[in-house]
């Protein structure tokens, strides 16, 4: 049990591993704000085409401009914004099944993972094309399964019994009990996250009674490492989907992080009436290396792909759903004249959101 356990406290300080690891290839570096001139030339044309065809005799009333988050532009390219609503809710929810498979000496161990991070976006205000959100952590659950055994961390239920998990439970309740607020773009740019003194302040009241001194100041210095504006900003536009500057046609791949260039891509599959599907496909950035020492000779690889899908909903341009899957392996070995050994663990995580 103490492995599950050590394996749980790592996996449970910082919130949002997942939200900031799942668009891999997704990542938009280009400037957004240039698709304004897109929708007002939209807009003009639709204008101009009105009056063309109204009659000298007949006054025709001009059909109101519905904004939605999917649109055309005069070329029929597809561009992507957020158009939402004040005091209406959205959500990124998310659920992540990892497994991990040691295999040595013709032995296998799995060890299974089981996340839950519910985190929601409420709209406070638009002003100047720039929603003001109150963001809402609303807990964290975690089933560990490994040799037949099971552990339940769950900051809405029970506080657990082992000391340090009862620790860690402590710090995530005062996380996901607080909200914070931010400001966000309609193209997904964040800024001016504030809120954010309440979790510390929450978080150290809270282990005051099992940390002083200087560990409890430690902590406190590692918390706000994780968890601060800039992280949350980074995290946080890793998960809005953004499409290229230019716009996309039906079946067109892109993929604006030059580091993953040639790693991955997303595609534009179909827009029907309602949704819009993009496929991401990716590889992880394989390595390999070797050393010797006192004539043992190590190596490591490292391999791994990515697949997914993301549905958006064509009225808000908010995700209505997406699955992320990544598998990898990771192989070490050491050698030695005739004799060597080898242990394999295999990863697999599947990712869902709403």
């Amino acid at each position: 049990m103490r492995e599950i356990f050590n394996l749980m406290k790592k996996s449970l300080i910082i919130p949002f591993s997942l939200l900031a690891a799942m668009f891999i290839s997704c990542k938009n570096n280009e400037q957004s704000k240039q698709l304004g001139s897109s929708v007002s030339q939209s807009k003009e044309n639709a204008s101009s085409t009105s009056n063309n065809n109204s009659s000298n005799d007949i006054s025709v009333e001009k059909a109101p401009v519905i904004e939605t988050g999917i649109y055309q532009d005069k070329d029929s390219l597809y561009h992507l914004k957020y158009v939402l609503e004040t005091g209406k809710t959205y959500t990124l929810n998310s659920k992540s099944i990892n497994k991990q498979i040691t295999t040595f000496r013709d032995k296998s161990q799995t060890i299974s993972q089981e996340t839950y991070e519910p985190v929601s976006f409420t709209v406070i205000s638009i002003k100047d094309e720039v929603y003001n959100l109150q963001v809402k952590l609303s807990g964290k659950k975690v089933i560990t399964k490994a040799e037949g055994q099971q552990v339940v961390f769950d900051t809405n239920g029970k506080k657990p019994d082992n000391p340090d998990q009862a620790r860690m439970w402590k710090i995530q309740k005062a996380i996901s009990e607080n909200t914070f607020t931010m400001d966000m773009d309609m193209y997904g740019k964040i800024s001016n996250i504030s809120g954010i003194d309440a979790i510390y302040n929450k978080a150290k009241s809270s282990l005051s009674g099992d940390l002083k001194g200087k560990e409890l100041d430690d902590f406190m210095t590692a918390l706000k490492q994780g968890i601060n504006p800039e992280v949350l900003k980074a995290q946080f536009e890793s998960s809005m989907t953004v499409f290229p500057t230019k716009g996309l046609k039906i079946g067109e791949k892109w993929n604006n992080d030059p580091s993953r260039k040639n790693q991955g891509y997303n595609q534009l599959v179909k827009v029907d009436e309602n949704t819009t599907e993009i496929r991401i496909q990716g590889s992880l950035p394989s390595q390999s290396k070797s050393d010797t020492k006192e004539g043992v000779t190590y190596k490591i690889s490292f391999s791994g792909n990515q697949t997914g899908k993301i549905i958006i909903d064509n009225k808000s341009g908010w995700i209505s759903s997406a699955n992320f899957n990544i598998t990898a392996t990771e192989t070490r070995s050491a050698k030695k004249g005739n004799q060597s050994e080898k242990v394999v663990q295999k990863t697999i995580n599947n990712t869902y959101i709403n």
